[in-house]
């Protein structure tokens, strides 16, 4: 009698594994696909960048270029991801590529060819078509600098969206100050 007994305590358990393995799978899964696009801009944009974005949200613009407002630096359509020049850690460096208003007021985006220091004064000079160097472009005159630019597909565009939408809700200081 209690083998007899024995047998339907082992299959209730075994059921009772069999749903908490099933449910465990679920989960796993269901993380999965919430940290999908999270993963996708990581790889994107960089772990540095992306852990930044959320510890300074204000520090941090993208924007999809669907008029091609920056030229020939990116096809119509992609997102460009922005770190303002408000940044702590806001640095120019030959080859960067920054965004700028113009002397004309036009903002436009341009690569650093020639970086001149004079102490704690910098002017920044880029090369156009024909080699030839710009008009210096003035600090004050940078508004950032381009992170990435990221590719437009379905995939991308909803990681970015994602992303965009988490830094200013999910981010450090908001958790901490309510």
């Amino acid at each position: 009698m209690t083998s007899v007994t024995k047998i339907p305590n082992n299959m209730k358990e075994m059921k009772g594994m069999k749903k908490i393995i099933k449910n465990t799978i679920k989960f796993c899964l269901f993380i999965s696909l919430v940290s999908l696009p999270f993963i996708s801009v990581t790889l994107a944009i960089g772990l540095d960048t992306f852990l930044d974005s959320f510890e300074n949200p204000e520090f941090y613009l993208c924007f999809q270029d669907e008029d091609n407002l920056l030229g020939t630096n990116t096809k119509n359509g992609e997102h460009v991801i922005i770190q303002r020049s408000t940044h702590p850690d806001f640095d120019v460096k030959k080859s960067d590529s920054i965004i700028y208003c113009k002397n004309t007021g036009e903002m436009t985006c341009s690569k650093i060819e020639i970086v001149n220091k004079m102490g704690s004064f910098e002017k920044y000079y880029t090369v156009d078509d024909n080699y030839k160097t710009s008009y210096p472009i003035y600090e004050e005159q940078i508004i950032g600098k381009v992170v990435n630019i990221v590719d437009d597909n379905l995939w991308n565009s909803i990681s970015i969206s994602v992303w965009d939408a988490s830094i200013n809700n999910l981010n450090v200081r908001a958790l901490v100050s309510d």
